[in-house]
């Protein structure tokens, strides 16, 4: 649970009095405050911090509360901060505008301050309950697109990006290479070993894979021990090259006391080549490796 001293509340008043009383107002409530005098000033605190409420005055020199509001609200990084206004101001037209210019509230000088804590916190209650909505769509979203088994990116979440990695180069002209894995002999594993401890080994080749593959790729699992490593700006011989040393590393490397071997399948994604025909020249190189007894990489099919 967030507590409010996570909060940062920024105060701008060309009166430092005006200043000093919502301070003395609010200081109970445990919030992280920051004020300046004028307009400009404000537009540059807001810019390098992240403010999650703006206490804002109207009626100030150079630059007005108003035109602060616009330029808080045209802005990207800012436009989602809360903008509340304190003012002498109490005609219809200046409330109208203030809340047209974007505010979120309006309170009137000479202000109660109880009638001050509470729009505050009200505020800051519904920015709390924003942020801790967000963390969790994150966490589900992160949920969504991972393998609980072996923590990789899974099928969903590959599928993404490998939209995304062709649709760039179109724009961008560049090479992308997917590598297609597959483990050889998974039944002797499981009549071996047992299925639990098969995961086990899946779970140590994940882990391996990831220790010897750049981050700059990506690593994930299809499903079953089917795995894919799609690597951007990588022509067919430099990918190669690089899953060559994946292999030996993992032809060296005990998984319970037993050695595996992989079939990999690779390919050089075509432009504007369905991204199904792209995946599935890799499986098919790989289904062809392993009609030939697996053990291998290929970059075309094998002949019968």
């Amino acid at each position: 649970m967030l507590d409010n001293s996570q909060f940062k509340i920024l105060i701008v008043d060309d009166e430092q009095f005006n200043i000093d009383v919502v301070m003395g107002f609010l200081e109970d409530e445990g919030y992280s405050f920051n004020y300046t005098t004028n307009g400009k000033d404000a537009l540059k605190a807001i810019y390098s911090k992240n403010f999650d409420l703006i206490l804002l005055d109207i009626n100030m020199p150079e630059m007005d509360g108003l035109e602060v509001c616009k330029q808080i609200k045209n802005d990207d990084k800012s436009r989602d901060i809360p903008v509340i206004f304190l003012s002498a101001f109490s005609d219809i037209e200046t409330i109208s505008t203030a809340f047209s210019v974007g505010a979120v509230d309006y309170i009137k000088k000479p202000f109660n301050g109880l009638e001050l804590i509470a729009r505050v916190n009200t505020h800051i209650e519904l920015r709390k309950y924003i942020r801790e909505l967000k963390e969790k769509q994150e966490k589900l979203a992160v949920l969504a697109s991972t393998d609980m088994q072996t923590g990789l990116p899974n099928r969903l979440r590959f599928t993404s990006v490998l939209k995304k990695e062709c649709s760039n180069i179109k724009s961008n002209p560049s090479r992308l290479t997917l590598a297609y894995l597959k483990i050889d002999h998974l039944q002797k594993l499981n009549n071996v070993l047992g299925y639990q401890n098969t995961d086990k080994v899946l779970i140590q080749l994940s882990k391996l894979m990831r220790d010897n593959i750049d981050t700059k790729f990506m690593i994930t699992r299809l499903f079953s021990s089917d795995f894919a490593i799609l690597m951007p700006k990588s022509s067919l011989e430099s990918g190669a090259h690089l899953i060559k040393k994946v292999a030996d590393v993992i032809s060296k490397t005990k998984f319970l006391g037993m050695s595996i071997t992989c079939s990999i399948g690779m390919a050089e994604y075509i432009k504007d080549e369905p991204l199904d025909s792209f995946m599935l020249r890799a499986e098919k190189i790989m289904e062809s490796i392993k009609h030939h007894g697996g053990d291998m990489i290929a970059t075309k099919m094998l002949s019968e």
